[in-house]
C-alpha cells in the first residue's frame, strides 16, 4: 500500500512540475513576443487608461453592489452584480455614469475623475472572459437590465445619465444608445459598429498562423458570438445588432473616439476617410483591415455614411505627443461627434493602437456640458427609435427578445419591456408634450404604412395620458 501511495505521489509531483514548466514557458514566450508592448495587455479589453497603483484608497465614497436580474435567451433567470461608487457628500439625486460590459475598477483614472465631479459611477463586476461571447445576446440584455434598474434608483438623476464604454463596452454603449431613450449623452471608445464585418469577416483572418498576436489573443473569447447568427445570410439580423444598421435610432449626444492603427476594431467601420492605403510594415502579407463595399445591405457602409450629415461632425487629430493630456474635442452644435486620432497604419504588435503613452483624453468637460444641458435639451425623436420602441412593446424586438410565462417582474419579460417603454416616453413627454410625441409617432408610423403600429400607439398613448391626469 505504501508503495502505491509513493508512486501516486511521484506521479502527482511530476505532473505538477510539468504544468508549471508549461505555464512558465508560455509566459516567457508571451512576454518575448510582445516585447515593449507587454504592459498594453491589461488595457486591451476595457480601453481604460492605465491604472495608477499608487492612488490612495477612495475617501467619502460609498461602494455598494446591487443584484440585477434578467431573463436569458434560454428562458432562465440569471442574477449578475453591478458595483456602485456613490460620493457621500453629493446632493441626491446625482448624475450617473454607467460603464457597460467591463468593470471600472477602483484604481481606474477615469473613475477618480468622475467621482471628483460628484457623479456616481456604476459598472458590472465579476466580468468573465465568456461574457465577451455573449456580447450580442445575454450580455446585451443584462446591460439593458442594469441601465433600467439604475434609472429607477432614487439616488440618481434620471435626467442626467451618461454611458461611457470602450472596445466591446463601446459596442454596448452604442447599442444602449440606440435601444434606449433617457440617455443624456454617450462616449464610445474604439467601438465595434459592424458585427458582421468585425466578428464574421475580419476575425476569420485571426486563424492565420501569422495573424497579429493581440488579434489572435482576443478572437477566441468572441467566437461564440457567431452562434447568435445561425444564418450568415440573414442580413437584417446582422444589421439589427450593428450600430451601422441602427443609425436612425441614435437620438441623444454621442462622441466616438477611434485610432487609425486599431487592429482589433478597424477604423474603416467608423469612417473610411482616414484609413491608410497600406498596412504597417510589420503586418503579414495579404492581411487587410478594410471594410468591403460589397457587403450586403448597409453592412458595406461605415457608420459616418449612415448618420445624418447635418447632425454629424468628424474631427481628424494627428497624435503628436503621446504623453500629453487633452480634453475630448466636440462640436457643441452637432449631436454626433466622431474623433479619429491618427497614429499611423495598423501594426502587427498593436492592439487598439500601435503606439502607447501616458496621455489621457479627458471626457469630463464634455459630460459636464451635457449634464448642464440635461435630457430635455439633449434628446430628440427619430423615426427609427420610435418604431424600435413600438416593436419592443409588441414583443417583436430582435435585440431584446420578449419572454412570457417566465416571471413578469424580471427584465426580459414582455411586461417589463412594456413598462419600460411607457416610462421612457412619459419622461420625454414631461420634458416636452404629449401632443409633440403623438405627431412624431404618427409620422414615423406613416413611413411603415402598418395599422398594427397605430393600434399599439393608441394603447401606449392612453397609458401615458392617464398617468398625466
Amino acid at each position: 500500500m505504501k508503495k502505491v501511495l509513493k508512486i501516486i505521489l511521484i506521479i502527482f509531483l511530476v505532473i505538477t512540475l510539468l504544468v508549471a514548466g508549461i505555464v512558465l514557458f508560455l509566459f516567457h514566450t508571451l512576454k518575448s513576443e510582445l516585447g515593449d508592448h507587454w504592459e498594453d495587455y491589461a488595457k486591451v479589453f476595457a480601453m481604460q487608461t492605465e491604472a495608477n497603483k499608487d492612488l490612495p484608497p477612495l475617501e467619502n465614497i460609498e461602494q455598494r453592489e446591487i443584484d440585477v436580474q434578467y431573463i436569458r435567451k434560454d428562458g432562465t433567470i440569471e442574477t449578475r452584480p453591478v458595483r456602485l461608487y456613490i460620493p457621500k457628500e453629493s446632493k441626491q439625486p446625482m448624475p450617473l455614469i454607467y460603464v457597460p460590459h467591463y468593470e471600472m475598477a477602483e484604481n481606474a483614472a477615469e473613475l477618480r475623475m468622475y467621482l471628483e465631479q460628484g457623479w456616481a459611477v456604476a459598472s458590472p463586476t465579476d466580468v468573465l472572459p465568456y461574457h465577451n461571447g455573449l456580447l450580442t445576446d445575454d450580455d446585451l440584455v443584462f446591460n439593458n437590465a442594469a441601465l433600467y434598474t439604475l434609472r429607477h434608483m432614487e439616488e440618481f438623476d434620471n435626467q442626467r445619465i451618461a454611458i461611457v464604454g470602450g472596445s466591446a463596452g463601446g459596442y454596448t454603449t452604442l447599442m444602449l444608445s440606440a435601444l434606449q431613450m433617457g440617455n443624456c449623452a454617450s462616449v464610445a471608445t474604439a467601438p465595434i459598429a459592424n458585427v458582421y464585418f468585425n466578428f464574421y469577416q475580419y476575425f476569420q483572418m485571426a486563424q492565420r498562423d501569422d495573424a497579429p498576436f493581440f488579434l489572435k489573443l482576443v478572437r477566441d473569447s468572441f467566437v461564440p458570438i457567431l452562434d447568435n447568427f445561425p444564418n450568415v445570410n440573414d442580413t437584417e439580423r446582422w444589421e439589427a445588432f450593428s450600430a451601422v444598421g441602427l443609425a436612425d435610432c441614435f437620438n441623444s449626444p454621442l462622441v466616438i473616439t477611434h485610432v487609425t492603427s486599431d487592429i482589433l476594431v478597424p477604423v474603416d467601420q467608423i469612417t473610411r476617410e482616414f484609413t491608410y492605403d497600406h498596412e504597417g510594415d510589420s503586418m503579414p502579407e495579404g492581411f487587410s483591415t478594410r471594410l468591403s463595399e460589397d457587403n450586403p445591405g448597409v453592412l458595406g457602409y461605415s457608420l459616418v455614411d449612415e448618420l445624418p450629415e447635418v447632425l454629424t461632425h468628424v474631427e481628424h487629430i494627428i497624435i503628436e505627443d503621446l504623453d500629453a493630456d487633452s480634453d475630448l474635442p466636440y462640436n457643441e452644435e452637432k449631436l454626433f461627434n466622431l474623433n479619429i486620432y491618427d497614429d499611423g497604419p495598423t501594426e502587427s504588435y498593436g492592439s487598439h493602437r500601435a503606439t502607447s503613452g501616458t496621455g489621457i483624453i479627458n471626457d469630463v468637460p464634455y459630460l459636464k456640458a451635457m449634464f448642464e444641458r440635461g435630457l430635455a435639451q439633449n434628446e430628440i425623436l427619430t423615426n427609427g427609435k420610435l418604431i424600435l420602441l413600438l416593436e419592443r412593446y409588441m414583443g417583436e424586438s430582435v435585440q431584446l427578445p420578449a419572454h412570457e410565462s417566465v416571471n413578469d417582474s424580471v427584465y426580459g419579460s414582455l411586461a417589463v419591456y412594456r413598462q419600460e417603454i411607457i416610462d421612457e416616453l412619459t419622461c420625454w413627454v414631461a420634458n416636452n408634450s404629449i401632443e409633440e410625441l403623438d405627431v412624431a409617432v404618427k409620422s414615423a408610423v406613416a413611413e411603415h404604412d402598418s395599422d398594427k403600429y397605430l393600434e399599439v400607439w393608441d394603447e401606449i398613448y392612453d397609458d401615458i395620458a392617464s398617468s398625466l391626469r
